[in-house]
């Protein structure tokens, strides 16, 4: 099938490309939630995960700056596209706290990434296998 960083790279353009598509909306957040700065989390732990996607397809070792600095600045870019793109809704606004926000979790989420082995391996296992042990244990 796929090797590794492919389906990283495919996984991280489809995450790009579900925040373009939400951005085009004239809603902030979903109608239940009903708490201030509730864009601000999302903010954080979306691009925190776009940022962990990057950097798992990104070449390098897992301690290196470069891959961890490449993930982070693809990461950081693709938000000010995002604010851009809000900036031509009429309904939506540019709003810098949002950027800052796609800043501290993609740095979060990807030292958690490196950080935390048991993390980093639920990450990295498939469904499939998953699946494949639920149904061993059943037999």
């Amino acid at each position: 099938m796929f090797k590794r960083s492919t389906r990283s790279l495919v996984l991280a353009l489809s995450v790009v490309a579900c925040l373009a598509w939400a951005s085009s909306f004239d809603k902030v957040g979903p109608p239940s939630v009903d708490f201030e700065h509730f864009d601000k989390i999302a903010h954080f732990f979306v691009f925190g995960l776009l940022a962990t996607l990057w950097f798992r397809f990104l070449p390098g070792n897992l301690v290196g700056l470069g891959r961890f600095a490449g993930a982070i600045v693809l990461t950081v870019l693709y938000g000010v596209v995002d604010e851009w793109i809000q900036h031509y809704n009429p309904l939506r606004s540019f709003d810098a706290w949002d950027w800052i926000a796609d800043g501290a979790g993609s740095i979060t989420a990807i030292w958690v990434y490196r950080n935390w082995r048991l993390y980093r391996r639920a990450l990295e296992t498939r469904i499939s296998d998953l699946c494949r042990l639920k149904l061993t244990e059943i037999d």
